[in-house]
């Protein structure tokens, strides 16, 4: 069964409506928050992630990962990722943790 990306939509513009950009990706229709990569859709955040924000968005499944340390938040159901700048690309998420 595949899972719907909207929750991660919903903590996105939690994030926006808290004082925080996106850095948009351009897609046929208009402009999206996510951007394709080789392993997930990607939303590249341009402040910090206030992760007390985030946590407060409702709905959320028990797969999201809220990874402070990183500046990441992953969803391992339906691979999407929301990143801050002290996000560093080569970090490697374990998703058996």
């Amino acid at each position: 069964m595949e899972h719907s990306e909207q929750h991660m939509y919903d903590v996105v513009d939690a994030l926006v409506r808290a004082g925080n950009r996106f850095r948009p990706a351009q897609r046929r229709w208009g402009t999206d928050p996510f951007w394709p990569t080789k392993s997930a859709q990607e939303c590249y955040l341009e402040a910090s992630i206030d992760f007390a924000v985030a946590k407060a968005v409702p709905g959320q499944p028990s797969e999201l990962v809220l990874d402070e340390g990183n500046d990441l938040i992953f969803c391992a159901l339906c691979f999407t990722a929301i990143t801050g700048p002290a996000y560093r690309a080569e970090t490697v998420w374990d998703h058996t943790r």
